[in-house]
């Protein structure tokens, strides 16, 4: 059977995602899985590509084009990004192929009429693409401008500047030793024995980054579960939480159970952690990584978070809430959330906040721990709800743990922090340790 080619492949999943917007995640896991090597590879690197920087993508196209982006067919329309992309950031591409797969692919699919139209405008940006000048930071970052304002009037412009710099780079793929499992030493030597690249440690005791991405968890260790991917600013949520062993922890919103499975490790698989979903499949997925990681401690519950359990109020040590919220901190991760959420949307998961903060609170014991953090970089989502959580009767409390020198300017009242993506090269995060 004759497959297609990748670049075909490619515009057919752009075309697809734009039809849907959920279907960004789904659409990689089916038809990447079903690629290999090379193709694999590429494919990832172009569809991520051309969805981050869209907003770029589209203005140089509409320079050029005598139609404009928005009024293309939808395959023409992801042809011409996709191959756009290609010509302003992949340097290795040829022009001659970028166009000539474009042209082949038109052909291919009975729209030969627009074929000279696809060839004459990508030629003519591949002459010019060095002299396109961009009219402000939304379109060269290819960042929507009110989440740009926003950032202006919070951080200040050159702020700005380095927050959508670091956004705008690719995700660097670190890993969480298991420490359930095997130590950092020894982990260290597997990973080198099934050739992958280790490029340096993280601050977070237990992270490493590595070099190779594609296909790692398809690797001895990971299905030993010897470690997991998490990013090191998702790593500080368990050791602000300091959970003990022996104690009884609640983790609120679970899924897929990344910062959960880190607790029961931190607490040394000896007490008891309920990691909660709203969603049934994903309490299986908490449970299916707890089962993979050895973190025998840890229960998956279905349970709505806006609805209070009354067989569990005063009855946790510690409680964290790693809140639902607008993602604006993880962009380069899932440059989609980009285009997804708007001030409306940030209104209405601030409400869903408030509301399961208020059950976290029900649900401590006195003298309990709670932590709050959100994977975004607002306002409301962020410093207001301290301010919420003071009103509900918490006191923030001492954060236990050694930050790097450069985040450290960022803790404030010893408690809570608001990490830029380019302080450490991370996500965006936002976390606040309270007492009740």
């Amino acid at each position: 059977m004759k497959t297609k080619p990748i670049r075909e492949v490619i515009a057919q999943i752009l075309t697809d995602i734009e039809k849907d917007e959920t279907y960004l995640q789904l659409a990689l896991k089916k038809e990447l899985d079903q690629l290999e090597g090379k193709d694999k590879s590429f494919a990832n690197e172009v569809i991520y590509g051309t969805i981050k920087w869209r907003l770029r993508l589209d203005y140089v196209i509409n320079q050029f084009s005598r139609t404009p982006v928005k009024k293309m067919k939808p395959l023409v329309r992801s042809i011409m990004r996709m191959s756009v992309y290609q010509l302003l950031f992949l340097d290795k591409v040829p022009a001659s192929a970028v166009i000539n797969e474009a042209v082949k692919i038109m052909h291919k699919r009975k729209m030969s009429n627009l074929a000279g139209f696809v060839n004459g405008t990508l030629r003519n940006i591949e002459r010019q693409k060095e002299h396109i000048t961009y009219p402000n930071l939304s379109v060269y970052y290819s960042i929507p401008e009110w989440i740009i304002d926003r950032w202006c009037e919070a951080y200040g412009e050159e702020t700005t500047k380095r927050i959508c710099e670091s956004l705008s780079t690719r995700a660097r793929i670190c890993i969480r030793t298991n420490t359930l499992k095997i130590t950092k030493e020894a982990l260290k030597l597997e990973l080198e024995k099934e050739g992958m690249e280790i490029l340096e440690e993280g601050f977070v005791p237990e992270s490493f980054y590595i070099k190779t991405a594609i296909g790692i968890h398809h690797s001895l260790s990971y299905k030993a579960g010897l470690w997991t991917v998490q990013d090191e600013s998702a790593m500080l949520v368990g050791h602000v939480l300091a959970a003990q062993p022996g104690e009884r922890v609640l983790d609120m919103c679970s899924a897929p159970g990344g910062k959960t499975t880190h607790i029961a490790a931190l607490m040394e698989n000896k007490g008891q952690v309920i990691g909660c979903d709203i969603h049934t499949h994903k309490i299986e997925l908490i449970e299916k990584n707890a089962t993979r990681l050895g973190a025998t401690i840890i229960e998956g519950t279905l349970q709505d978070g806006m609805v209070e359990r009354s067989e569990w109020v005063g009855q946790f040590d510690k409680v964290l809430l790693d809140a639902p919220c607008s993602g604006l901190g993880i962009m380069k991760r899932k440059p989609d959330i980009r285009y997804t959420k708007d001030h409306t949307a940030i209104l209405e998961i601030n409400e869903i906040q408030k509301g399961l903060m208020k059950n976290a609170v029900t649900y401590l014991k006195e003298d309990g721990i709670l932590v709050y953090s959100t994977c975004t970089l607002t306002r409301e989502e962020n410093q207001d709800m301290v301010s919420f959580a003071e009103s509900l009767g918490l006191k923030l409390d001492a954060i236990p743990f050694n930050f790097p020198e450069c985040l450290k300017s960022h803790i404030r009242d010893h408690a809570y922090i608001e990490i830029l993506p380019y302080l450490q090269d991370t996500d965006g995060f936002f976390i606040a340790r309270f007492k009740k």
